[in-house]
């Protein structure tokens, strides 16, 4: 009987540590090799992974990501770019570009993008501030914007600086405001493109789109990848920084100084496949939606619209855990005049009754107000009897004016 009892507990503690240890593989978080990680939800900007994701590294060409999105808020596509340096000479990747060259910003942009060119870069740089230093003003005011504060550019490209630094958290922050700009993502995703130079015909450049994880050919492929950029420089290793989609649900990833770049590559599966497995993304309020009314008097009730989509991050499995409401902020509005789709009053978002946003709510019909005047309200004025004697007064003065006038002229 002992001998059964003995059997039948290992067989217990057996099935009891399979299970065990399958429960965890599922929440078991990556081990990768790149010095600094992060994995963020494009909507709700959260994080759901990291590894030294604020440490101060290298970034080197995924800094093209900030260049495209100043080029893209300062420039039209179809604008005309007369490349005002020489850069045979430039340092790392470049796609061929000298002095005297016309091209347009689109195809600057698709070679800064695809091909990862240098010359690309500055020459966006000269033409949209002047000269480098300037341009890197605007790429750390535009980071500041973003919320990225461990971030300083020095430069256009991503070419070794010592002061020329980022975090995985910032990084990922770039491209996911870079996911909003459809031309940003029409070009991430061209095959390839070739150049023409406008004031030389003869000249063509052939460029072919470098991130191999969109790339169906590519042994680093993987299905969900919707953009991403790449980097390396001697100082700065392995960086990329890359955005998938799966069932509507987008996730962005960033690696800095990775050595290995084949397992950095089967690392960014990896993580995402850490992020689609483990956690959902809610749709609590839709842009658009009635989602609360303000009464300004019995006869006036005004709906409220959202302003913008209102996500919520949450583990697999809990999906339906989730209640939310929104509280207006105590603002009078009875005095007051909007349009329709106008923002009026300000909204709180509460999950499992707990703040979580702040967002905007719109008018959802005009309203004209006008103040209303009576004579119990001049009455009750203290200026009233003065002002009353100087309207006479004035008036006295106009009618006597207007005798004077008559008796002079009034017979030839």
């Amino acid at each position: 009987m002992k001998r059964l009892l003995k059997i039948f507990n290992i067989l217990f503690l057996f099935l009891f540590s399979f299970t065990y240890t399958t429960v965890q593989a599922e929440t078991t978080q990556p081990q990768i090799n790149a010095e600094g990680c992060a994995l963020i939800d494009a909507s709700t900007g959260e994080v759901l992974f990291g590894k030294n994701e604020e440490k101060v590294l290298e970034p080197a060409s995924t800094t093209k990501v900030m260049t495209a999105i100043i080029t893209l808020e300062k420039c039209k596509l179809d604008d005309e770019v007369t490349v005002q340096e020489d850069f045979t000479k430039i340092d790392g990747t470049a796609i061929g570009l000298l002095k005297g060259d016309v091209v347009t910003v689109r195809e600057l942009l698709l070679g800064l993008i695809l091909e990862s060119g240098n010359d690309c870069a500055n020459a966006l740089a000269d033409h949209i501030s002047g000269n480098i230093t300037e341009f890197a003003k605007l790429m750390n005011a535009k980071a500041k914007e973003l919320g990225a504060l461990h971030t300083n550019f020095k430069n256009p490209s991503g070419l070794p600086d010592p002061e020329h630094t980022t975090t995985a958290h910032d990084l990922a922050l770039f491209l996911r405001e870079a996911l909003n700009n459809k031309d940003y993502m029409a070009i991430s995703n061209t095959p390839s493109y070739t150049i023409n130079i406008k004031n030389n015909p003869q000249k063509t450049i052939l460029i072919n789109n470098k991130n191999y994880m969109i790339n169906k050919n590519s042994k680093y492929y993987y299905p969900f990848a919707i953009c991403g950029k790449n980097g390396y420089t001697t100082k700065s290793n392995h960086t990329y920084v890359a955005a998938a989609e799966k069932d509507g649900h987008v996730l962005v990833a960033s690696f800095l100084n990775a050595l290995d770049k084949d397992k950095n590559f089967h690392d960014m599966q990896t993580v995402f496949n850490y992020g689609f497995d483990n956690y959902s993304l809610v749709h609590l309020y839709k842009e658009g939606d009635k989602v609360s009314e303000y009464k300004i008097n019995d006869d006036l009730t005004i709906p409220l619209i959202i302003s913008k989509n209102i996500d919520y991050i949450v583990p697999k499995g809990k999906e339906n855990s989730i209640s939310s409401e929104i509280k207006l902020e105590d603002k009078d509005l009875s005095k007051q005049s909007f349009d329709k789709d106008d923002n009026i009053i300000k909204g709180t978002v509460y999950v499992n009754n707990k703040e979580y946003i702040s967002v905007d709510l719109k008018a959802g019909t005009s309203r004209h107000y006008e103040s209303p005047i009576s004579i119990n309200s001049l009455s009750q004025n203290n200026n009233t009897p003065i002002l009353i004697g100087a309207s006479a007064t004035i008036l006295a003065g106009l009618f006597g004016l207007r005798k004077l006038i008559k008796t002079k002229y009034g017979k030839k």
